[in-house]
């Protein structure tokens, strides 16, 4: 057995999370400091450096999940969006009326251009391939297969859904950008990439630490921001528009069904056994 196999084996203990959680935090607010970073390294930097240790600390237990239940993953992945992108979606108009109410003058703010979408139109196209086949992957591979996958694997499935909430304001909070370019306003966006998280997270659970799908799911709406720009058009928020419908009639087929047939309620899967 090589030293990969043996890191990637490893049992996953409190401070080895930590350093996992380090690493991809601090590779991630590197780019803010270091300068002229280009797109492969910035890459590098952001998503090839914690996948790294990510990979040494426990890597192979993730993966050995990542593409089980594939079914499941894509039953509750679309259900799973479509609730929590809806929730996130009045959250996000609540939030807006409240600001409008407190401080109109932040919503100014929002008028300023995405910095993650402010590139050329020719570029945007590439930025939709890497999406799907890395940001998507890298992203979830680290936010649900370590941050979340770690939590349930130290401290249990009792309060999963809980874990779900918290990994998913750290997957807001590695969007610093947003802070930095909106100010105040960027709470809207903070509710939005929250609500993602918990459906990205809660496909992971109940399909027992599936990737494939969140990957997948995670790559196509970050890719349809980018189409938007390739095309000039509002191409990428019809295509959001769709999937929000999709996991919106998926979810009412899958609840619907599960009434029916008397199953538990679909938070109340027992896999525990697959984070263990």
């Amino acid at each position: 057995m090589n030293m990969t196999e043996q890191g990637s084996s490893r049992h996953l203990t409190p401070l080895l999370y930590i350093i996992g959680l380090l690493a991809i935090f601090v590779s991630d607010y590197a780019q803010y400091v270091i300068p002229n970073l280009g797109t492969f390294t910035g890459m590098v930097l952001v998503y090839g450096v914690p996948i790294v240790v990510v990979s040494f600390i426990w890597g192979r237990e993730i993966l050995q999940r990542a593409f089980k239940n594939i079914l499941e993953s894509v039953k509750y992945g679309l259900s799973m969006y479509g609730i929590f992108t809806g929730i996130g979606l009045m959250s996000s108009v609540a939030m807006l009326y409240i600001l409008l109410a407190v401080d109109p003058s932040s919503l100014n703010l929002l008028h300023k251009p995405n910095p993650v979408l402010n590139i050329p139109e020719e570029f945007a196209l590439i930025m939709v391939v890497l999406s799907i086949l890395i940001v998507g992957p890298a992203e979830e591979y680290l936010f649900r297969g370590h941050i979340y996958g770690g939590l349930l694997k130290l401290v249990g499935t009792g309060h999963w859904l809980v874990l779900a909430f918290l990994s998913s304001i750290l997957f807001a909070a590695a969007h610093l950008y947003y802070a930095i370019v909106y100010g105040v306003a960027s709470s809207i966006q903070f509710i939005d990439l929250i609500a993602f998280g918990m459906a990205m997270a809660t496909t992971f659970y109940l399909s027992g630490g599936n990737l494939l799908l969140p990957a997948l799911l995670h790559g196509v709406y970050d890719a349809t921001g980018f189409l938007g720009v390739a095309f000039q058009s509002n191409i990428g928020g019809i295509l959001r528009e769709i999937m929000l419908l999709i996991g919106l009639v998926t979810a009412i087929i899958v609840f619907n069904r599960r009434r029916k047939v008397d199953e538990k309620p679909i938070f109340q899967i027992d896999n525990d056994s697959a984070f263990r």
